[in-house]
């Protein structure tokens, strides 16, 4: 039988410096340093192979913008929302949708003459639309990549080569959308959406055909052996249940088995102290030594994974090698109370590390708590079956099945 994971972290928070509630026992930062292991280059964020297109179509024409137009000089990234929001509302409009960050408001103006703007906001594709959006989600795993340098300032040379002889805005195609930026920069612009436009044309099948599907698939899948070997797994497969992938991928590359080992033991503590962790929050208002009494929990098995997990690999510096640390010294695996009590313990530390109210605490005997959560059910708390957490499993795989969608990849 197959654990269906509730992944609690879809969100990379802690590694773009905006901690955020999902993560309320700060295990992003240490499952990330073994997702990394796998999956070298995406986040949970960085699913779709053309949110990578448009990231990189967007940097080479700076690269050739700012030759012609160095009164805006240093505002890449203004450049960069402006032609973002005119890849969203061409696609809205030829295809109807637009499947990456902005959606809703670009439905939401297929009705009406399509805009882009920096000063009127109501034209932004998001709220924050720089934070939100490509430009903030996909650069990060660009620059990993070796798609961008690592100032993440241009693109690599290769890249650049690449994009130059595959892009379909140039010439005067180019020249008029340069035109349309540049009086966007300051103001509000209509852009062209009719079908036989170059400037719609070109945008769009830049969009549909993905014309560095290559250079991004080998630059995103085939540089990394065991990442290459994971995204055939997962493209065969119909749903993730993550312990089985990576059983499966011990028996069939034995090479890779150390370190798949390391992300099944960081995993098999970190899914019970969350699960554990919920079942607190679930019992406010009662004492600590009732709210535990029934915890579905096998204490001497989950003993030998807390011992595992000391040894499931190296965590780096700061934040990640700080926080394994600190379940490994600080976790109490006595009895029942104890460990609830030092699931308390880490969670004030990691709370009060962010400057943020924990959601659960012990007051006057009994637990409080101002988070609506329900008790998990006892498989969550089933040691070496019970999984939570992605590993980056998911990104890979929806970018692998929009490369075969986009290209029959080799």
């Amino acid at each position: 039988m197959s654990l269906s994971p509730i992944l609690l972290t879809e969100v990379d928070s802690d590694l773009i410096g905006t901690a955020g509630r999902m993560d309320a026992m700060g295990i992003l930062a240490i499952w990330s340093i073994r997702g990394r292991d796998l999956v070298p280059h995406l986040t949970e964020q960085t699913n779709s192979v053309r949110g990578f297109q448009i990231l990189i179509e967007a940097y080479r024409l700076w690269a050739l913008y700012e030759l012609d137009y160095p009164v805006h000089a240093n505002r890449l990234d203004d450049f960069f929302l402006l032609i973002e929001q005119a890849f969203a509302r061409i696609v809205g409009k030829c295809a109807g949708d637009w499947p990456l960050p902005g959606a809703r408001r670009v439905r939401a103006r297929l009705s009406t003459k399509p805009r882009i703007s920096l000063v009127d906001l109501d034209w932004h594709l998001l709220n924050d639309q720089k934070a939100n959006g490509i430009w903030a989600l996909y650069r990060g795993a660009a620059q990993r990549a070796g798609l961008l340098e690592d100032d993440m300032s241009r693109l690599s040379n290769e890249t650049m080569e690449q994009a130059n002889s595959t892009t379909k805005i140039t010439g005067r195609t180019q020249d008029q959308i340069f035109s349309v930026i540049c009086d966007a920069m300051d103001g509000t612009v209509d852009i062209p959406v009719r079908r036989n436009n170059a400037v719609t044309q070109a945008f769009y099948d830049t969009y549909r055909e993905v014309p560095l599907v290559n250079h991004l698939h080998k630059m995103l899948i085939k540089r990394d052996e065991l990442n290459c070997k994971l995204a055939a797994l997962l493209r065969a497969t119909d749903e993730i249940d993550h312990r089985k992938v990576l059983n499966d991928m011990v028996r069939e590359h034995p090479a890779h088995e150390e370190i798949i080992r390391n992300v099944i033991r960081c995993e098999d503590l970190l899914s019970i102290v969350e699960a554990v962790f919920l079942w607190l929050c679930a019992s406010r208002g009662k004492r600590i030594d009732t709210a535990v009494s029934d915890l579905p929990l096998d204490l001497e098995h989950l003993n030998r994974t807390h011992q595992l997990f000391g040894q499931s690999g190296v965590y780096g510096e700061e934040t990640a090698k700080e926080r394994h640390r600190l379940f490994c010294d600080e976790l109490d695996l006595s009895d029942k109370e104890s460990l609830a009590y030092s699931i308390l313990r880490i969670h004030e530390t990691i709370s009060k590390g962010r400057g943020r109210e924990p959601w659960v605490w012990e007051e006057g005997e009994v637990l409080s708590s101002d988070e609506e959560v329900d008790r998990p059910p006892a498989s969550q708390f089933k040691v070496g079956w019970s999984w939570r957490n992605d590993y980056y499993l998911r990104p890979l795989k929806s970018i692998i099945l929009e490369f075969e969608e986009v290209l029959s990849v080799e």
